[in-house]
């Protein structure tokens, strides 16, 4: 689930609520690699993707965007932050459990006609520091 709050005319708060829950049966486990994955360039910035994983995925993020600034029209930035953790199964979810995230970005308007933006963001972890590079918003 998605939402964005205008807070100006060039800047939205943007909101992500992400699950992703995986239903095995008795008689099968699930593959490693097909079981819910948390991290990467869109959801928890700063863990890579499948950092960590398990049957159940629950994770929120929030970005305030600036785009482009007031004194440019190419340019703009971001300030995100994220929370989320895994789980074997929805009632061992735990708060306590999850990690968090934060960071900012540059964005840069590769095409005016189309709305697209490239970023380069760096996001925080106590684990260490995530770089990206990619076009598009993480969400």
């Amino acid at each position: 689930a998605r939402y964005y709050l205008p807070t100006t005319k060039d800047q939205v708060l943007a909101f992500q609520l992400s699950t992703n829950i995986v239903l095995e049966d008795k008689a099968s486990e699930v593959p490693f690699h097909q079981l819910a994955l948390m991290g990467g360039e869109n959801l928890m910035r700063g863990y890579y993707l499948g950092r960590y994983r398990d049957n159940v995925l629950l994770a929120s993020q929030a970005e305030y965007r600036f785009l482009p600034f007031p004194f440019s029209k190419r340019f703009g930035a971001t300030f995100f932050v994220s929370a989320g953790g895994v789980a074997p199964q929805v009632s061992s979810l735990k708060l306590t459990d999850f990690v968090v995230a934060g960071g900012t970005g540059l964005r840069f308007l590769i095409f005016p006609e189309k709305d697209i933006f490239t970023r380069f963001d760096v996001a925080f972890t106590r684990e260490g520091v995530g770089y990206y590079l990619f076009i598009g918003e993480a969400f």
